[in-house]
């Protein structure tokens, strides 16, 4: 059950056993249904989640209803309300597992423990914060001068999984079109 996230942390820098004990011992189980909520809007983020195997989605509704999804998180990586976790504010997004799950969860007070007195766990969530800003740098710049079968053909290039995994309707707000274009957009690319 631990052997994924031991990995995940070995691949981020020499530990020692010491060390990696006292980060494993921090997490804890968690199996998730389909569309269970991790955190809602209002809630303030208490827990950071590594996946086992599942995926889960972080999205926020916008003033019309819609959803925007603003990121998701599949096997072998890690995902949290970000703002809501850091701030200890009330979040703005929805973190929702869209698939049964198995997550290894660790508890904000643990997580900061860790991160001030286990330099290899401060290194994993230093590049954890560099790939979010990243990404999300990356799909703004990207999608802002975009057509939609460029951001169609960008996910189908950096994150492919997407679209066999995730429903159409969700991948559609990830790309900030309608579920309806997302379709048009797909049976173009396959008569191309």
């Amino acid at each position: 059950m631990f052997k994924a996230l031991e990995n995940f942390i070995l691949g981020h820098g020499d530990i020692g056993e010491k060390e990696l004990d006292k980060i494993l011992q921090c997490f804890h189980l968690k199996q998730t249904v389909r569309n269970e909520m991790l955190c809602n809007i209002g809630q303030v983020c208490k827990h950071f989640y590594f996946i086992n195997s599942g995926c889960l989605r972080l999205y926020e509704i916008d003033d019309k209803g819609n959803d925007i999804t603003g990121f998701f998180a599949l096997e072998d990586s890690i995902i949290s309300a970000n703002t809501s976790f850091i701030l200890q504010k009330p979040s703005r997004d929805c973190l929702v597992s869209i698939e049964p799950s198995e997550l290894l969860m660790i508890h904000r007070e643990d997580f900061y423990a860790l991160v001030n007195s286990v330099p290899q766990f401060a290194n994993v969530y230093h590049r954890f914060m560099e790939f979010a800003f990243i990404h999300s740098q990356m799909r703004i710049y990207s999608f802002l001068g975009m057509e939609g079968i460029d951001k169609l053909k960008w996910v189908m290039e950096h994150e492919p999984k997407l679209l066999t995994r995730v429903s159409s309707k969700a991948v559609a707000s990830y790309l900030g079109m309608t579920n309806s274009t997302l379709s048009k957009l797909r049976a173009k690319l396959l008569n191309s």
